[in-house]
C-alpha cells in the first residue's frame, strides 16, 4: 500500500481531493483536502441529463490541479469515483476519455448502490458502534440510504433527489413549494420499513452545514462536527425554515455564504426523510465517500473493516506522538490495576475504565511539542484529534482526565463542558489515578509493583526505595482521604 494516497470524489456539486497518509499497516491521517465547487451537473437535469460542455471544462481544470497537488506531495496511488451527475450522463464518456488521455487518470463510475456502501464503510469505521441506524447521504444528483445493525450494512437504496436537481428543477424556477414536496414524496415512496429507524447518520454538506449552524446557535462546547448529536424535535423546525427561505434571508438564519446555493434543497430533502424514516436523533457524520473509497483499499484483507479494538484516532496519535511503547504499556496496565483496587473506594461504574485508559496511552503525547506542561498540550491534541471512534462526551473526558495532572479538579474548571461531562467527583477520581500511575513511571517502568486496599490504607508494594515516588506523591490531590503507604 502507498504510503500516500489521493481519493477524488467527482460529484454532482463539488470535485473534492482528500489525502491521507498512513502510519501504520492501518492507521492514517488526512494531511490534505481540497474542494473545487465544479457544478458537473450544471445545466444537466434540464438537458436529459447531459453534461454542458463549461462544466466539462471547469472540471478537467480542476482535476488538472489536483493532480498537481498530489504529484507535489508524492502520492503513490491516485483513487478517482465519479457519482450521480457522471453516471446519469449520457455523453459521460466525453469527461472520462478526456480525463484518461490528457491527464492520465482513470475514473472510476460507481452506481447508486456502490456509493451507499462507501459512506456506511466510512461511518461504520469511524464513529462509535450503534446497534441499529439508518445513514442519508444528501449529494448533488442523488441521496443515498444504507440500513445498518450491529456494524453491519443491511440494506442500501439510491434515490434521485439531489440538491443540484431540485436546484434546476424547482427552486430556480421560483416554482411552489408543494411541487418540490409532492417530487421528494413520491421519490420516498420506494423507502420501505426497513429503512424506518430511531437514530439518523448524516452524511454530505448539506447535513454538515446544518450541524454547525446548531452548534453556533446552542453554545454547543464544541466545534468538531464529525460526532455531534442532536434531536429531530429540536431542529426540525429550523430545517423547514431553511428549506422555505428565500436565499436572502438565509443570512438573517446564520448560513453561511458558501451554502447559500443548494442548502435550502437539502433540507427540504432531509426534513422529509426525517418525517418519513420516524427519526428522533440525528448524528453528523465528517466522513463519507472520500472515506470510504480510502478504507475499502486499506481493508481488503479484513472484510472491510478495522480489527477488533483498533481505534483510527488512537493508534495515529500514537504513532505520531507517542513512540514510547514501553510507557504506554505501563501507563495502560498500572491504570488498569489502580482503578480495580481501588473501586471499593471509589466505586465508579465499570465504563469510566476505557476513557481512564486511553488517557494513560495519549497522556504524553503533548511532550512532542514541549516537555513543559505537556499535559496541557497533550489535552489539546486529544480535544482537536480523537475523532473517530470517539463521542463528544468521551473525548472532553479524556482530554480533562490528561489536562488536570496531580490537581483538584472544581466546577468552574470545567464549566464550559458541564454537559458533557460526568460529576466533579468522578472526573477527580480519574484524574487522580492517571496522575498516580504517570508519578510511579518517572522512575521507569517498575516491574513487579503491587497494590493492596485495606480498609482506608492503600499500600503500594516494592522491593526497593521510591525515595523521588513518594515525595511526588505528596504533590498529587487526592478525591477523597485515605492513606497512601509505601
Amino acid at each position: 500500500m502507498a504510503k500516500r494516497t489521493a481519493v477524488i470524489d467527482i460529484g454532482s456539486n463539488s470535485a473534492r481531493m482528500a489525502v491521507y497518509e498512513k502510519e501504520s499497516r492501518f492507521a492514517f491521517s488526512l494531511i490534505k483536502e481540497i474542494k473545487s465547487r465544479v457544478r458537473i451537473g450544471e445545466g444537466a437535469y434540464e438537458n436529459d441529463g447531459r453534461l454542458q460542455d463549461f462544466a466539462i471544462k471547469r472540471a478537467f481544470d480542476a482535476l488538472n490541479e489536483f493532480l498537481q497537488i498530489a504529484k507535489n506531495l508524492q502520492c503513490k496511488k491516485i483513487l478517482c469515483v465519479a457519482t450521480s451527475a457522471v453516471r446519469d450522463a449520457p455523453n459521460a464518456n466525453i469527461l472520462i476519455n478526456e480525463i484518461k488521455n490528457k491527464l492520465n487518470l482513470k475514473v472510476r463510475i460507481i452506481d447508486g448502490n456502490k456509493e451507499a456502501y462507501y459512506g456506511a464503510l466510512a461511518v461504520i469505521n469511524m464513529l462509535p458502534k450503534l446497534d441499529e441506524a439508518t445513514t442519508i447521504d444528501i449529494g448533488g444528483g442523488s441521496t443515498e440510504l444504507v440500513k445498518i445493525k450491529n456494524g453491519k450494512i443491511i440494506k442500501t437504496i439510491s434515490l434521485d433527489i439531489g440538491t443540484v436537481r431540485l436546484k434546476e428543477l424547482f427552486f430556480d424556477n421560483k416554482k411552489p413549494s408543494d411541487e418540490v414536496n409532492k417530487f421528494i414524496s413520491k421519490k420516498l415512496l420506494s423507502l420501505d420499513e426497513s429503512f424506518y429507524t430511531n437514530t439518523i447518520i448524516g452524511i454530505g454538506g448539506t447535513i454538515r452545514a446544518l450541524g454547525k449552524l446548531l452548534i453556533s446557535k446552542t453554545d454547543y462546547p464544541l466545534s468538531t462536527i464529525h460526532g455531534f448529536e442532536y434531536g429531530t424535535k429540536t431542529s426540525l423546525d429550523l430545517i423547514r425554515k431553511i428549506a422555505a427561505s428565500s436565499i436572502l434571508n438565509l443570512k438573517s438564519i446564520g448560513v453561511k455564504k458558501d451554502r447559500y446555493d443548494t442548502i435550502r434543497e437539502g433540507c427540504a430533502i432531509f426534513g422529509a426523510l426525517i418525517e418519513k424514516l420516524d427519526a428522533k436523533r440525528i448524528i453528523t457524520s465528517g466522513v463519507g465517500i472520500r472515506e470510504g473509497v480510502y478504507l475499502s483499499d486499506i481493508l481488503r484483507s479484513s472484510s472491510g473493516k478495522f480489527p477488533a479494538n483498533f481505534n483510527l484516532s488512537l493508534e495515529s496519535l500514537k504513532a505520531r506522538f507517542a513512540p514510547n511503547n514501553q510507557e504506554i504499556k505501563f501507563m495502560t496496565k498500572i491504570s488498569e490495576e489502580l482503578f480495580w483496587k481501588l473501586k471499593p473506594l471509589h466505586k465508579l461504574n465499570d465504563k469510566f475504565l476505557h476513557p481512564l485508559i486511553t488517557a494513560a496511552k495519549l497522556t504524553s503525547i503533548g511532550r512532542s511539542l514541549n516537555f513543559y506542561q505537556e499535559h496541557l498540550h497533550s489535552a489539546y491534541f486529544i480535544l482537536n484529534n480523537l475523532n473517530y471512534g470517539f463521542t463528544h462526551k468521551d473525548k472532553v473526558l479524556i482530554s480533562t482526565i490528561v489536562r488536570f495532572y496531580g490537581k483538584k479538579v472544581c466546577e468552574n474548571d470545567v464549566h464550559v463542558y458541564k454537559e458533557l461531562l460526568p460529576s466533579i467527583k468522578e472526573i477527580n477520581w480519574l484524574v487522580f489515578m492517571l496522575s498516580f500511575a504517570k508519578t510511579l513511571f518517572a522512575n521507569g517502568a517498575l516491574e513487579n509493583i503491587k497494590f493492596e486496599l485495606t480498609g482506608n490504607f492503600f499500600h503500594v508494594i516494592y522491593p526497593e526505595s521510591l525515595y523521588l515516588v513518594k515525595s511526588a506523591i505528596k504533590s498529587i490531590s487526592k478525591p477523597e482521604s485515605f492513606a497512601i503507604v509505601f
